[in-house]
């Protein structure tokens, strides 16, 4: 297997009004990343501040959603659905972090049959 690279998104769970994602736009996202980059992990929720570009405060929960890519190939198609999600959540920016961790995904092993000899 191929090995890849780990990025970390954080999508906001309110919009920059105080308003709740609704569940179905999440979903959506969800669905995007499973179809193009064949999973993802949600880590959990994690809270933060932002500067605005207006100076203002922005507190913000988010979950951070881990996404494994194949840098050379997939890492700017990421990029772009970051960007897509950024407009879709009503935000200024969206954090994308390239971890640099090489991530393995390792299946099990062939269990070989015992000889009787």
């Amino acid at each position: 297997m191929q090995m890849k690279e780990k990025v970390v998104l954080l999508l906001p769970l309110t919009f920059n009004d105080g308003s709740e994602v609704p569940r179905p736009v999440l979903e959506r996202i969800f669905e995007e990343l499973f179809a193009a980059f064949n999973g993802y992990t949600i880590a959990g929720e994690v809270e933060g501040a932002y500067r605005m570009q207006s100076g203002a405060k922005q507190i913000d929960t988010c979950l951070e959603v881990w996404v494994l890519v194949e840098a050379a190939k997939e890492l700017d198609s990421l990029r772009k659905k970051a960007a897509q999600f950024c407009k879709t959540l009503g935000q200024e920016c969206l954090y994308f972090e390239r971890t640099g961790a090489l991530v393995e995904l390792i299946p099990p092993e062939e269990l070989k049959e015992a000889e009787d000899d």
